[in-house]
Formats: C-alpha cells, sequence, structure tokens
C-alpha cells in the first residue's frame, strides 16, 4: 500500500448526511545495516575500511562497536585488536533497528629481522648465517645468494662471498620479508713450509725467504738468535740456529708462521803461506812448520815431489812449491796454502893433499894441492898468514 490520507465515511439516515473522518497514513524506513562480511589483514597493513567489508546495500551513518574502538569507520592493524565487529542503525518507531557485523582475522607479519654482516677467513670453519641477523627473525626461512647454502651456513671453502638474501613467506595478505647478511672474506696469509740451509762460515749472505717452501707470502717479518737485516743470513755477523718468518693476519684470519733451520760450517783452514831454504844435504825439514796463521791439521801436500810425513827431504826431493790441501765441509770450498822451498848448494873445499917444498923455492898454489874438485872462492887459514 501506499501511504497517505484514507477516508473514513458512515452514510447518514436520511435526513442525516453522512459523516466522514480521516486517517493519514506515514511510513517509516527501516534501517539496512548490510549483511555480515569478514576481512583477513595483516599485522602491519595499512588501515581497512570495515563499512566497504559489509555485504548487500547498507546504509551509511550507522556506528561500530567491537573489541576496540572504531575511529573513522576503519581497522588499524598497528592498534586495534581483531574480532567481530558490529555495525548497527538505529530505526524509527516502530521500525526496529538493524545490524550487521565484520569478522575480521589477522595475520602476524612475517619477520626476516634486520640485515647483518659477517667477516670470515678463506679458510676458516663454516658459519651460521641465521646468527648474523639482527632483530628476532622467524625460523623456517630460506636463503639464496651467490652460492647455494646448505643448512644455513656459509662455508669459506666451496662459497663465494656477497650479499645472502634470507626470506620468510608471509601469510596472505602479509607479505614476504627478507633480510640480507653481507658476507665478506679476508684472506688467511701463507708463510710456505718450513726450509734449511748450510752454509759456510765465510760464505756471502744468503735470503732466507727462498729457503722457505711452498708459496709464502711476501711481507713478513723474521725472528730468530740474530737479529734479521734484509731478509738474510750472514754468516759473517750471525748466528746459525731456527729462524721464524711470521704474517700476521686480518681477524678473523689467524697468522703463519714457518721456520728456517741454518746450519753453519767452520771453513776450511790451510794456514798461510811460507817459506823455507835447506841446504841440499840437511837434514829433513817440516813443513806444516813452515806455514803461516793456524793451519788445521790433517790436510794433504802435493808438490814436485810426493811428501812422505809431511816432511821435505833434500836428498830425495825436488825443490819448488809444495802446497798443503785442508778439504771443507759442503759448502765450504777447500783450503790452500803453499811452502815454497829453496835449496843452498853445500860447498865443496875438496880433498885434503900435501906438498914438499924447497926453502928457496918458489911460491906454490895451495888451491891445486887440494884433491877432488873444490870450489874457489874460499879462504886460506895457516901458520902464516
Amino acid at each position: 500500500m501506499t501511504p497517505g490520507a484514507y477516508i473514513y465515511t458512515v452514510n447518514g439516515i436520511a435526513p442525516c448526511a453522512n459523516a466522514a473522518a480521516t486517517v493519514t497514513v506515514t511510513e517509516t524506513s527501516s534501517p539496512n545495516a548490510g549483511t555480515n562480511g569478514s576481512a583477513t589483514v595483516c599485522g602491519n597493513g595499512a588501515a581497512l575500511s570495515l563499512f566497504a567489508q559489509l555485504g548487500g546495500s547498507p546504509d551509511a551513518g550507522g556506528t561500530w562497536s567491537g573489541p576496540s574502538p572504531v575511529i573513522g569507520g576503519n581497522y588499524d592493524p598497528a592498534t586495534m585488536d581483531a574480532g567481530i565487529y558490529t555495525y548497527t542503525i538505529a530505526a524509527v518507531a516502530p521500525c526496529v533497528g538493524s545490524s550487521a557485523t565484520v569478522t575480521i582475522t589477522e595475520n602476524a607479519p612475517a619477520n626476516a629481522g634486520s640485515d647483518g654482516s659477517v667477516t670470515v677467513c678463506d679458510v676458516g670453519a663454516a658459519t651460521g648465517l641465521f646468527a648474523q641477523l639482527g632483530g628476532a627473525p622467524q625460523a623456517g626461512g630460506t636463503w639464496s645468494g651467490p652460492s647455494p647454502v646448505a643448512g644455513g651456513n656459509y662455508d669459506p671453502a666451496t662459497m663465494t662471498p656477497g650479499a645472502y638474501i634470507y626470506t620468510v613467506n608471509g601469510i596472505a595478505p602479509c607479505a614476504n620479508a627478507a633480510a640480507t647478511v653481507t658476507v665478506t672474506e679476508t684472506s688467511s696469509p701463507n708463510a710456505g713450509t718450513n726450509g734449511s740451509a748450510t752454509v759456510c762460515g765465510n760464505g756471502a749472505a744468503l735470503s732466507l725467504f727462498a729457503q722457505l717452501g711452498g708459496s709464502p707470502d711476501a711481507g713478513g717479518t723474521w725472528s730468530g738468535p740474530s737479529p734479521v737485516i734484509g731478509g738474510n743470513y750472514d754468516p759473517a755477523t750471525m748466528d746459525a740456529g731456527i729462524y721464524t718468518y711470521t704474517i700476521a693476519a686480518v681477524a678473523p684470519c689467524v697468522g703463519s708462521s714457518a721456520t728456517v733451520t741454518i746450519t753453519e760450517n767452520a771453513p776450511a783452514n790451510a794456514g798461510s803461506d811460507g817459506s823455507v831454504t835447506v841446504c841440499d844435504v840437511g837434514a829433513a825439514t817440516g813443513l806444516f812448520a813452515q806455514l803461516g796463521g793456524a793451519p788445521q791439521a790433517g790436510g794433504t801436500w802435493s808438490g814436485p815431489s810426493p811428501v812422505a810425513g809431511g816432511n821435505y827431504d833434500p836428498a830425495t826431493m825436488t825443490p819448488g812449491a809444495y802446497i798443503y790441501t785442508v778439504n771443507g765441509i759442503a759448502p765450504c770450498a777447500n783450503a790452500a796454502a803453499t811452502v815454497t822451498v829453496t835449496e843452498t848448494s853445500s860447498p865443496n873445499a875438496g880433498t885434503n893433499g900435501s906438498a914438499t917444498v924447497c926453502g928457496n923455492g918458489a911460491a906454490l898454489g895451495l888451491f891445486a894441492q887440494l884433491g877432488g874438485s873444490p870450489d874457489a872462492g874460499g879462504t886460506w887459514s895457516g901458520p902464516a898468514q
């Protein structure tokens, strides 16, 4: 029916006239709060219009009630609690009010923590990446990066440094969350492997670095029985023993060291050159005693004649340069010194002779009276001058 004026008429009995009265009908509209709705939001999502979640064609102007006060008709995950929110529209009597609900479900946002970083040694143990994240990351995420990640660890032996991303999948409508761990590798130092060298006490300086095995890094420092200058071992000024080469490291790597063991052999000493003059009919002379300095015993002699017992015998040997050699212990060279032997001839005054002369005879040459082959140039002595 249509609202308006409804006239009630009672017919009169003549001569009475009819009587009429009017009932004016007014309709009030019943309110429409729409139909129930629902929404799932993320705990870190934007504010949501509750009205837009109602079904049907709800009337505007109603009021909201629920677990949290509703401001501006919106549900804000940052400040409100999930649950059932009721939309109510009051009615003008005799109509009754209308209400509908919106059920809010709130999913927690994914949490991958905050970005982190770690420095590892290229020869170090595997490192857990999860522990490098800041905040309170959820477990169960996945890793991606320059190398495949096994067991959540970074292994310097098999992996490449760089940015490793940890992703936690969000439950819709929450987005995925991601955080990055930046891995930096420091190089471990290499001091090489242990070495050794044997030098001669009078030898040249030796590079210690060149005695190390492997592929040692340059730039380390040396320590040992003597201070090391220029990386060299100098037999003239240094003591033999163990010299250590050390390379410091950038944390978390540790330093590296290797040793060079120096053995020093004493040089051979044959003394210094000497000389001796002997008589061609003299006794045998020891050659060793003619050397200068402090020669070592035990050497060998060589020269114009074979040397027996270290002596020069004029009766059987030829004068000249006799060389005394002492063998060096490698790497020391042999040492040699020379004794130059000179022989002088023994004088020959001939053999005894005699002569008979007359007291008034001529002068007599005494030299001619000698037997044998006397040398000239001698002097005479006797009863008369």
